[in-house]
């Protein structure tokens, strides 16, 4: 922290004077299971600014016998101890329990015990562990070759300063303020997501969309769809025949000119995974015009589908502008038949068909070849256009809430260096 900002009475101190630490516990691997009556934490469920992700699916439970001092409480206290990669810097990274008797944590994750709290606000040392300061010096402590790895004693060592436990509530009032305000629009988000997704499989999975006939399905119909009906007027169709695919590339990284002061959004497969929602404004990176024409990638209109096609496939997202993609997607273009809401719950329905195609040594890979032999079951325009009518509301308020949370995590990550090093006195701020 920089000690010029610090105000008067803020004590230089270190993490250890405050805390122990606690690895999780082995648990072995013949009883990990994908369903179970816990959930098994590991660093990939948790967030690079904090917090734990659960996907809701393909999550790691365990089914074996454990000591259950290792079985988790709500408001118990982890921190990663081991880096997944070099592009995934979560050591350090903090969680907080919200459920009881429900999560378990392994030995790479460690848990905060003998908690001083006399002198130590357990909020105020959450967002202390998502400070640039606190991160950078458990990364400099970090050994290890391929996967780095801290450990308890290096931890103690950090260096910190500290204010008065009444400052040190205050500043964590205002920024669990922010998080509240994201955590209940993501919850809203994923109402919304639900409610569509009920919908879509209401109406396609289901044939029960409003003013469906049902007829004797054709035997193509059956093997599509596994019913014995189809809807009248509707038609089953190569995804290749249905809507137009794209894929993308990379323009050469030795030229500068393809990528310096680059304005045209180019997404790669770690801004889906970093992006986790629905839909996806920004890259994180740009291409300019000039290695847009030198590379074989092709813009694409807003509100297309992106799917990635390598490594892991199936993170699927909707853009919000007009960009183009690496070579590890295939990029789905809407029409009057199959809008993007129905293409991005077609593939999420499919999943598990999709991921089964893919092929390849070192890393699995669905080509555009093979994406485009699916087969699909294709609507009538006034179904279609009914379903866009119905969903289009609810995928516009989850793209307001998603815009909101990206302003609020913005003002929250501006605000927090600030108010923990002191550098902002919190009586002259709050929340609106």
């Amino acid at each position: 922290m920089t000690a010029s900002h610090t105000q008067p009475n803020w004590r230089k101190t270190k993490l250890g004077d405050y805390f122990r630490i606690k690895h999780g516990y082995a648990f072995k691997g013949e009883f990990f299971s994908d369903e179970g009556p816990y959930v098994l934490l590991t660093p990939g469920n948790f967030q690079v600014d904090g917090g734990i992700k659960l996907k809701g699916e393909r999550e790691k439970y365990y089914t074996g016998d454990f000591p259950k001092e290792f079985l988790l409480k709500r408001g118990d206290f982890l921190i990663v101890m081991t880096d997944l990669t070099q592009n995934a810097p979560i050591l350090g990274s903090p969680a907080l329990i919200k459920e009881d008797d429900k999560f378990l944590h392994n030995q790479r994750l460690g848990k905060i015990v003998e908690l001083n709290e006399s002198e130590m606000d357990r909020m105020f040392l959450y967002y202390l562990f998502n400070t640039t300061s606190v991160r950078a010096q458990i990364k400099a402590s970090a050994t290890g070759a391929t996967v780095r790895h801290t450990a308890p004693d290096r931890i103690y060592a950090v260096k910190v300063e500290v204010p008065s436990l009444s400052i040190q509530r205050r500043i964590a009032s205002i920024l669990s303020a922010y998080d509240d305000l994201i955590e209940n629009n993501t919850r809203r988000i994923k109402i919304l997501e639900e409610m569509a997704r009920l919908i879509y499989r209401e109406w396609f999975v289901e044939f029960r969309a409003p003013g469906v006939k049902l007829r004797k399905a054709a035997p193509e119909e059956q093997k599509v769809m596994g019913k014995d009906v189809f809807p009248v007027g509707w038609e089953v169709k190569r995804v290749g025949d249905a809507i137009e695919t794209l894929g993308g590339s990379t323009p050469s990284t030795k030229n500068p000119e393809y990528w310096d002061n680059g304005d045209i959004t180019w997404f790669t497969p770690s801004d889906l995974t970093a992006n986790k929602a629905m839909f996806i404004r920004d890259s994180s990176k740009k291409i300019t015009r000039l290695g847009l024409e030198k590379s074989s990638s092709r813009l694409f209109p807003p509100y297309s589908v992106m799917m990635t096609s390598r490594a892991t496939i199936g993170v699927t997202a909707i853009n919000t502008t007009e960009a183009c993609t690496n070579q590890g997607f295939i990029t789905c273009i809407p029409n009057d038949r199959l809008s993007a809401y129905h293409i991005y719950f077609w593939i999420e329905q499919n999943l598990d068909q999709i991921v089964n195609v893919a092929s390849g040594a070192t890393y699995k890979e669905i080509n555009r070849t093979e994406f485009r032999d699916f087969l699909i079951a294709v609507p009538d325009e006034a179904t279609a256009s009914q379903f866009v009518e119905v969903v289009g509301p609810m995928g516009r308020q989850i793209e307001i809430l998603q815009a909101k949370n990206a302003n609020l995590r913005q003002t929250r990550d501006l605000l927090l260096p600030k108010l923990v090093s002191g550098e902002v006195e919190v009586e002259k701020l709050s929340i609106g």
